[in-house]
């Protein structure tokens, strides 16, 4: 920032040099007058010295009076040269003195204010370009020092500004980097015309500041290499790029992509966010699915003025603000923004209250991440414009009509159903289309009039991680089906929205409802049954090992309570399947397993730890290897099959 304007700024500039220039131009005149004194006027030396002095002065006191035509002349030339140039002289003294007194007292002002400088870009040359890149960090904000070695630039156009801090140096010395606060600012942009002194800052400013951003300007595009080569961390050639594209390149390292979810009622409460951090809202883009690229809107908000603007207009004119509202419900509301900030604390910290608030879905997510969260939060909008989306619940088959109704009343349709069974890669799916409740209620009155058929599905949504499913869903629009997935999350229903395979997967892991236990004990003994159902578990099947053949033998039971479980051990003292139970007990050496099924994760564990304190249990949810190598290791009894 330059010093306040004075009358003494009215005084021009004087090199120095011509200082120098008049004094030796007296001392020339004094050796004149001495000379000519001795000469003409026929004085010693002392005498000489003393009528020059006297002379020059116009002192003259008479004592030494000139009497011959030459003498006369001699002592006119004498007396006019020394009134002309004492006067010249002077008067030179005094603008100097002057002039070096107000750069004395504005440069340690000027020297005060860079040294409390930081955080801020120093911007190395003011021509066509470094005016347009300045323009663009005024805009936004950004505190910014000035080099600029033409001083009449400096002193006729920026230092006009009170506001605008420049040094009329150039930056190719040290010391002026060091007097800009290089050590503090946050990034250099090198702008000058000449791509030397381009290199040679560039390779300054890496030397003082190892860690500093630097952008710099390439006049020839050959020299954009070298410039990279020299520590510049983004080279721009104005032949194809402007202040604006340097001016991102400098903000890069303080400027992320925020990929958010929200209504066009939330766009001010978003904004407002950004805003008081003192940061900058450069673009909108909205992520159509029927568009490789995303639409991309330049926006520039950094001041509040500009939101208030941008939303009172939107309620002044119905027409735009429906418009605006159409893109949103087409994208869900999911969009995203670049924005910029005056530091990485500033960003952070909006980043920090956007995730508080609940927009914020992710930061520099490339396409396809924007692609896949579009999916798990937002809705798949198809070239038909038919919104759906994947909805991942638990319940039993006794919620089945809760859910459709919640998902039928809002206009929606239940497309399909998919199952996830132990052991298989894929799930089972089956299409069901239903968009009408009557529908639904037929379908549980066929399941209550055949037992068989609900015992089937009941096995199926308890194999299926204790309940976990999967159903697509379609409804009229995007609102529909928030609606939906609001009201199934309250009915405690719901687990994600479009989530994956191995996301789901990894969901009925992490349950624990669903288990695999090894287990091992004589025929007969149905102590580890006993205990499951009392424990309130329920036993969906049983598996026996054969080694050396590795087959597995898989009997379904569906044991659920203690009558099932008196059922089966009337079904053991049958003689025949006695026979065949035994057989495979011998054969896979008394080691089986259950698929054990319990409401709650705790139940499981308390059978676990049953179990294991009657000595039945090996382990659980064991690999189909390590289960082998027990299997196989176990000592083989004889038997025979009658």
């Amino acid at each position: 920032m330059p010093p306040k304007r004075n009358l003494v700024e009215n005084i021009p500039y004087v090199p120095l040099s011509v200082i120098y220039y008049a004094l030796a131009a007296l001392a020339a005149l004094i050796i004149y007058g001495i000379l000519g004194s001795m000469y003409i006027m026929g004085l010693d030396l002392y005498n000489a010295i003393y009528f020059t002095v006297i002379t020059i002065a116009t002192v003259g006191y008479g004592d030494i009076t000139p009497v011959t035509v030459s003498q006369k002349i001699f002592s006119v030339t004498l007396a006019l040269g020394g009134v002309g140039l004492i006067a010249y002289v002077l008067s030179l003294t005094v603008s100097v003195i002057t002039m070096t007194l107000q750069e004395t007292i504005s440069g340690a002002r000027i020297r005060r204010l860079m040294q409390s400088m930081n955080n801020h870009f120093i911007l190395c040359g003011f021509g066509r370009v470094g005016s347009a890149v300045f323009k663009e960090l005024q805009k936004r904000n950004q505190k910014t020092i000035i080099i600029e070695k033409d001083r009449e630039i400096v002193e006729k156009e920026l230092w006009e500004d009170p506001n605008v801090l420049a040094i009329p140096e150039s930056a190719t010395d040290e010391d002026t980097l060091r007097a800009a606060g290089i050590k503090r600012a946050r990034g250099v942009i090198i702008t000058t015309g000449d791509d030397v002194d381009n290199l040679f800052i560039t390779l300054t400013c890496r030397e003082l500041n190892p860690d500093i951003w630097i952008v710099t300007r390439s006049s020839k595009r050959e020299n954009i290499k070298r410039l990279y080569r020299a520590g510049a961390n983004r080279v721009i050639s104005p032949e194809i790029s402007g202040g604006e594209d340097i001016y991102f390149a400098a903000m890069e390292p303080t400027m992320v992509k925020i990929t958010v979810k929200h209504d066009v009622e939330d766009i001010g409460k978003e904004a407002e966010i950004i805003l008081k951090y003192g940061c900058t809202l450069e673009d909108i883009e909205y992520h159509l699915p029927e568009f490789k690229e995303p639409l991309v809107r330049k926006i520039g908000v950094s001041k509040k003025k500009e939101l208030e603007r941008f939303l009172n207009a939107l309620e002044g004119d119905p027409s735009r603000k429906s418009s605006l509202t159409r893109i949103y419900e087409s994208v869900s509301g999911i969009h995203s923004h670049w924005i910029s900030g005056p530091d990485r604390e500033s960003i952070d910290k909006v980043i920090d209250e956007l995730r508080e608030e609940g927009i914020l879905l992710g930061v520099n997510l490339d396409d396809n991440e924007i692609k896949e969260v579009a999916r798990k939060h937002g809705r798949l909008v198809e070239i038909i414009i038919k919104p759906e989306m994947s909805i991942v619940e638990n319940h039993g088959v006794d919620d089945i009509r809760r859910e459709a109704e919640i998902i039928i009343k809002n206009g929606c349709t239940i497309e399909d159903i998919e199952y996830y069974l132990p052991g298989f890669s894929e799930p089972l799916r089956r299409n069901v289309g239903v968009d009408s409740i009557e529908d639904v209620d037929r379908f549980i009155k066929t399941l209550r009039s055949d037992s068989r058929k609900l015992e089937s599905l009941d096995r199926l949504y308890t194999l299926s991680g204790g309940g976990i499913h999967t159903h697509r869903i379609s409804g009229p629009d995007a609102k529909s089906l928030d609606r939906v997935e609001e009201e199934l999350r309250k009915e405690g229903f719901l687990i994600g929205v479009n989530l994956d395979l191995a996301e789901i997967k990894s969901i009925i892991q992490e349950s624990g409802r669903v288990v695999e236990m090894l287990l091992k004990h004589d025929l007969g003994n149905m102590d580890d049954k006993e205990t499951i159902i009392r424990r309130g578990g329920r036993i969906l099947d049983s598996k026996h090992y054969l080694p050396g053949v590795r087959q597995v033998v898989t009997r379904n039971l569906n044991i659920r309570n203690m009558d099932d479980l008196r059922r089966c051990q009337e079904e053991l003292e049958k003689p025949d399947a006695r026979r065949s139970l035994k057989a495979l007990y011998s054969i896979s050496r008394n080691i089986h397993s259950h698929t054990v099924a319990a409401s709650d994760v705790k139940v499981i564990k308390k059978i676990e730890r049953d179990l294991e304190k009657r000595g039945v249990l090996l382990g659980v949810n064991l690999s189909e290897d390590e289960i082998w190598d027990i299997v196989e290791s176990e000592m083989m009894e004889k038997f025979c099959i009658e």
